[in-house]
């Protein structure tokens, strides 16, 4: 496959609409932390690679759950759904979804199917997104290059040796690993699949109350999607992020995500001093410095790009002006893997979204 095209399957296997890993029936593939009294997280342990999963929130009130986030295939929603059945039998009550991502969503038919009557939250552009373009993207990706993409992963595997030619260091075989196993769950959903569509969506806050304990559904403003909530537990100070926030780097799409609002968002996002963040994808943080990171590439991106825009420069003369270097030895340090996720998941689509928000509107 020419390295064009590969890079092109790459983007869409995180950003177009993935679903991952079949579950193994004896291994969990996420750890189950508790945050507070009646708050868990379901924490994945995936290695970083092109190929995510995402963590859940569980909040466990007197009369039922708030569950944030379902999961990208329906077994590994229902092996998610075991672990909370573990911690409490009380009826999920709602489900948010905090973007519109099939790794987010897909699973929704899992609590559907266990709990009547659940309701399932989220932005109203997510509830726009889902049943137009979200089926069209799921379409095409699936019948246009995901079981290509999964060979190429294992062809890589097998022979030991990257597209450099270079020889796989550990860390490059435990991710592809993950990814070919990440990709053999996404291949069990159906091109034609629809997930179950929000039923309550909100434009700005929503809040729901158990018992004393608020919860709050936030949009900070656009970001990795046009339609991106956080879910905040003030009282706890916990914060569920979505993909607003993903370790070890952002996931940017070029035609979905908003490079320019993404650092003013993450602002709005720093300023609830959460104690806890539970990002998309990756480990629990415990203070504000990734997320602070995040908002600094972001603005630096987008400024970077907008002065190009005002020198009448193309989107391939952005690329070649716009300096992430900085940002790349902050990221992705000596690591392999996360130089290859840096540059297929931040250089090429951070500038063209942050060209797209810059650009005069035909």
């Amino acid at each position: 496959m020419e390295k064009k095209r590969f890079l092109a399957l790459v983007l869409l296997f995180a950003l177009a609409v993935a679903p991952p890993p079949k579950a193994s029936g004896h291994q969990a593939k996420f750890d189950v932390v508790r945050l507070a009294e009646g708050v868990y997280a379901a924490v994945r342990r995936d290695q970083p690679g092109y190929a995510v999963e995402s963590n859940s929130l569980f909040i466990i009130g007197d009369e039922g759950v708030i569950v944030v986030d379902s999961q990208s295939n329906l077994a590994a929603t229902r092996e998610t759904l075991a672990a909370l059945r573990r911690l409490t039998d009380k009826p999920v009550r709602y489900v948010v979804n905090t973007h519109w991502h099939d790794d987010h969503v897909v699973g929704n038919q899992v609590y559907a199917e266990a709990f009547p009557g659940v309701a399932f939250v989220a932005h109203a552009a997510t509830r726009a997104y889902l049943p137009v373009k979200g089926a069209a993207a799921r379409k095409s990706w699936h019948e246009g290059g995901l079981s290509q993409f999964v060979e190429q992963l294992r062809s890589i595997l097998k022979g030991g040796v990257n597209s450099k030619g270079e020889p796989l260091d550990e860390e490059q075989r435990a991710s592809l690993a993950s990814d070919i196993a990440l990709g053999e769950g996404y291949l069990t959903v159906p091109s034609d699949f629809r997930p179950v569509l929000p039923t309550v969506t909100l434009e700005d806050k929503l809040t729901l109350y158990q018992g004393e304990r608020e919860v709050d559904v936030l949009y900070l403003g656009r970001g990795h999607t046009s339609g991106d909530v956080v879910v905040y537990l003030p009282r706890e100070g916990i914060l569920a992020a979505g993909d607003l926030v993903v370790w070890p780097v952002p996931f940017v799409g070029s035609d979905q995500s908003h490079v320019g609002d993404w650092g003013a968002t993450l602002e709005r996002l720093v300023a609830l001093k959460a104690s806890t963040i539970v990002p998309g994808h990756g480990p629990l943080m415990h203070d504000d410095s990734y997320p602070r990171l995040v908002g600094r590439l972001m603005n630096s991106v987008k400024q970077q790009t907008e002065r190009a825009v005002a020198r009448g420069e193309t989107l391939e003369q952005a690329r070649k002006d716009v300096n992430l270097e900085e940002f790349r030895r902050l990221f992705a340090g000596d690591s392999k893997v996360r130089n290859a996720l840096f540059s297929v998941y931040v250089v090429g689509p951070a500038v063209e979204s942050a060209f797209n928000d810059a650009s005069p509107k035909r």
